[in-house]
């Protein structure tokens, strides 16, 4: 079966530009594979800036991973449901992004760590990301599913990320006063759907220590009880002093805008009243029939994660590369050839 996969990575080869090369990252099991590790694939003298490294669906790696040329890393997405073998390309240890300019896209991910400037991280599944130095320059997460946390690099050297059309959820962590994004200046937090699920004690943010950003069309919410402790935003990212720009979001009942009125409040008890809750990842926050959220956006579009300039692809396929839905051998030769059956589908979304 393995061979099948082999050969739809082939297949982009006809994508890959002239002068940059591509190279296919997977275990030794796999046929046809260039590396077995990026680690391996950054070590090597034959990959250049510009290359691309595509993940094969068995990678499953267990170490650290450091990014050190400025590469394009594209994984098959984070849902194994829309796989025939339900399996994906996976890091369960941090990935460190230690170039400026790398992009990664379409991988399911631990830790990703940002120690350069104006890299990309879009399509992911991560639990948490950071900036993990005193960079000056802007990173950029787009239409991603983090279950876990945002950060800059710390309470007083704050960062620059560019978040839209990201679904941030909070499993079940208490935070003890800090927020599930934070540690950010100059930043934009666009289209995005965040949720903080926790149950236990409530003394958690949703946004916290942030100033002069763009918080636009997003939907902001704690779903539980009102309690003095717990808000979408802490007091000091709205406050007439943070610089901030506060507009057409859609928060809960734990927020108190004084200076910012261009919102709306007071939802969240029932996620249906926002959302459709049907489907896996970000399909399950598509906007309801009648949510408020419609038509609500700055440009007359969808607040979330949904609406705005990027889209939020549920499971993260990369886009325009083909990938096997389905594929079936026959038990036995017909006229001495074995039939074989295959569905393939592009992500063109």
């Amino acid at each position: 079966m393995k061979k099948f996969f082999f050969s739809l990575l082939t297949l982009l080869a006809a994508a890959s530009s002239a002068e940059a090369k591509y190279w296919k990252i997977g275990p030794s099991s796999v046929t046809g594979m260039d590396f077995a590790s990026i680690n391996a694939a950054m070590g090597s003298s034959s990959v250049s800036a510009g290359d691309t490294l595509y993940l094969d669906q068995y990678y499953n790696e267990s170490a650290e991973q450091n990014v050190t040329k400025r590469v394009v890393i594209i994984g098959t997405g984070y849902d194994t449901s829309l796989t025939d073998e339900q399996v994906v390309a996976t890091l369960t240890k941090a990935l460190n992004l230690k170039t400026n300019k790398a992009v990664v896209k379409s991988v399911k991910l631990s830790t990703v760590n940002f120690y350069n400037t104006d890299c990309t991280m879009e399509r992911c599944y991560a639990t948490d990301v950071k900036t993990a130095s005193s960079t000056s320059g802007i990173n950029h997460i787009y239409s991603s599913y983090i279950v876990g946390r945002i950060q800059g690099y710390s309470s007083s050297n704050y960062s620059m990320i560019d978040i839209q059309n990201c679904v941030v959820l909070n499993g079940n962590t208490y935070f003890n006063g800090e927020g599930m994004i934070q540690y950010l200046t100059s930043s934009i937090i666009n289209n995005n759907v965040i949720i903080d699920n926790f149950t236990g004690t409530l003394n958690n943010r949703c946004l916290k220590s942030i100033d002069n950003t763009a918080i636009t069309n997003n939907i902001i919410l704690i779903p539980r009880s009102t309690s003095s402790l717990d808000y979408d935003i802490d007091s000091g990212v709205y406050s007439s002093g943070s610089g901030n720009s506060i507009e057409h979001n859609i928060f809960s009942h734990h927020t108190n805008f004084a200076y910012y009125p261009n919102n709306k409040t007071g939802y969240g008890n029932s996620l249906s009243e926002l959302f459709t809750q049907t489907g896996e990842y970000s399909d399950y926050y598509k906007l309801a029939e009648d949510s408020p959220a419609k038509g609500y956006a700055t440009d007359g579009g969808e607040v979330g994660c949904h609406g705005g300039m990027f889209g939020c692809p549920s499971g993260g396929r990369p886009q325009y590369i083909p990938y096997f839905t389905k594929v079936t051998i026959g038990s036995r030769s017909e006229n001495g050839k074995l039939p074989v059956s295959m569905s393939i589908k592009i992500q063109n979304e």
